[in-house]
């Protein structure tokens, strides 16, 4: 049986050699390029990465595909996946506990001026009086999307003393202290958040929609981050909204297109604070990722159900 690694995205390249030690009657090959892509999928049998079309229909005898991160909607054969009738899986768990502490250090970052105080220490400011914190205990935040995510968010929020209420069409789990309520009720999600964290994965029914209009629902001492997938905000509306003093603060870590375009006034904002879709990036993320293909390799090469198995309709 022939694997084909067609991404990087396992923090290295060196997981190869350790497929190839774990699975010695395996053949495995690294593709990293199309045409490499093309080449090795001819003869193989499960391809871990995001194939495009033209690279799952270069492989007739492809019967497994695995999605090395959480979203598939940037695996391009999702429509030829799903006419197979082939399993696609992912990658959903590591990705959690990090993306959540990366919420929280935005929004903690919002409430203390954590820009100025960076600025102030490298210009060697002592300005006490300069500075204008927010405390977090008592104040409300919203959660755009109750999955994984979302609720190791809402278990920190808990934590600082915040009151925490979601939004998601049927979420997987609850979690104690958590309102959560229907898609229908997305405008009052908005309107009752001091705090709104766009969580959701990107979907046909999620995108673009946190615009201008529901973005004009948030307080003006309200704040908004976006942690999980670009896509599903406007972010010239988002911009326009900061600029226009109508947002107190706004973070982004997903964007689209990414990088977030240079003429971007959130790049320069005092009261924006942008990372590069590396929310997730820790060494405990990268592992378990690595971890769950060998379980799932294990479990395919025995027959056995595979773990993690994703819908190509709806997109997760």
């Amino acid at each position: 049986m022939k694997v084909v690694l067609g991404s990087d995205h396992l923090g290295g390249t060196d997981f190869l050699e350790r497929l190839r030690d774990t699975f010695p009657d395996t053949e495995f090959a690294l593709a990293l390029t199309k045409d490499d892509m093309l080449r090795e999928s001819v003869d193989a049998e499960v391809f871990l990465g995001w194939p495009s079309t033209e690279v799952f229909n270069a492989g007739p005898g492809l019967n497994w595909v695995h999605c090395l991160g959480t979203g598939i909607d940037g695996v391009g054969a999702l429509g030829d996946i799903e006419a197979k009738g082939i399993p696609i899986t992912n990658a959903r768990g590591p990705h959690t506990e990090p993306m959540a502490d990366h919420t929280m250090l935005f929004l903690l970052s919002l409430a203390h001026n954590a820009k100025k105080m960076l600025e102030h220490q490298r210009d060697h400011v002592w300005d006490t009086n300069s500075y204008d914190h927010v405390e977090v205990s008592g104040s409300v935040i919203g959660i755009y999307g109750f999955g994984m995510i979302g609720r190791a968010i809402a278990r920190r929020a808990l934590g600082f003393g915040m009151k925490v209420i979601a939004v998601d069409p049927g979420p997987d789990d609850v979690v104690a202290g958590v309102d959560v309520w229907g898609v229908d009720r997305l405008d009052d999600l908005f309107k009752a958040s001091d705090w709104l964290v766009v969580a959701a994965p990107l979907l046909p029914e999620t995108r673009m929609t946190v615009d201008a209009r529901r973005i004009a629902l948030l307080r003006p001492t309200s704040s908004l981050i976006v942690i999980s997938r670009g896509g599903i905000t406007n972010e010239t509306d988002l911009a326009d909204a900061l600029v226009a003093g109508k947002l107190a603060g706004v973070a982004v870590d997903a964007t689209e297109p990414e990088p977030l375009t240079a003429d971007s006034p959130l790049w320069t904002h005092p009261n924006a604070m942008v990372s590069s879709h590396s929310s997730a990036l820790t060494p405990e993320m990268y592992e378990g990722r690595r971890q769950i293909v060998v379980d799932n390799l294990r479990r395919y090469l025995n027959g056995e159900e595979l773990m993690h198995q994703a819908d190509p309709v709806k997109g997760y």
